[in-house]
Parts: C-alpha cells; sequence; structure tokens
C-alpha cells in the first residue's frame, strides 16, 4: 500500500490541487518546478521556486556544503547548552 502525500497545493485560479509537470533541484536547498492544474476547464499552468530556508532539526549526517540557519528556538536552545557546558 502506497502512502500519498497530503500536502496539496491549490491552483490560484481555480482551488483545484496542482500536480507538478517537472520538477528541476538547481542546489541542494533550493528547486523550480512547473506546475499544472487538475482542472482541465481551468488549464492553468504555472512555474514555482521552493526554498529550504531554516533547520528546524539537525541532521545526523549533515551535508558540509549546506549551511542553513537554524530556527531561533534551535539556536536559542544551542546558545544555553553551549553557555552551560562551558560554564
Amino acid at each position: 500500500m502506497t502512502v500519498q502525500n497530503r500536502h496539496r497545493i491549490p491552483c490560484p485560479h481555480c482551488g483545484v490541487n496542482l500536480r507538478v509537470r517537472k520538477s528541476q533541484g538547481l542546489t541542494p536547498v533550493y528547486r523550480e518546478a512547473v506546475f499544472e492544474c487538475r482542472n482541465e476547464d481551468c488549464g492553468w499552468r504555472g512555474k514555482a521556486s521552493i526554498e529550504i530556508t531554516h533547520t528546524i532539526a539537525p541532521s545526523d549526517i549533515p551535508n558540509p556544503t549546506v549551511a542553513l540557519p537554524f530556527v531561533p528556538r534551535l539556536r536559542d536552545l544551542i546558545a544555553k547548552q553551549a553557555h552551560a557546558a562551558n560554564g
């Protein structure tokens, strides 16, 4: 049994869910995609940019070429832990 992705992007014109027609990764954190409306009566197509902007939970196998800022909550927690360790 396949688990379907529950994240849906509605068409900006008719509200029907879009489908990805093609997607290209330009960097490890940036992709461009072409979307198409599933409503044949609408026919809208458009391009979107998708960017990963922050780290919420650090990777256990980090890519050394990727430097994403931490969300403020995580940044503050790391700073408190470092301060406590240097105490």
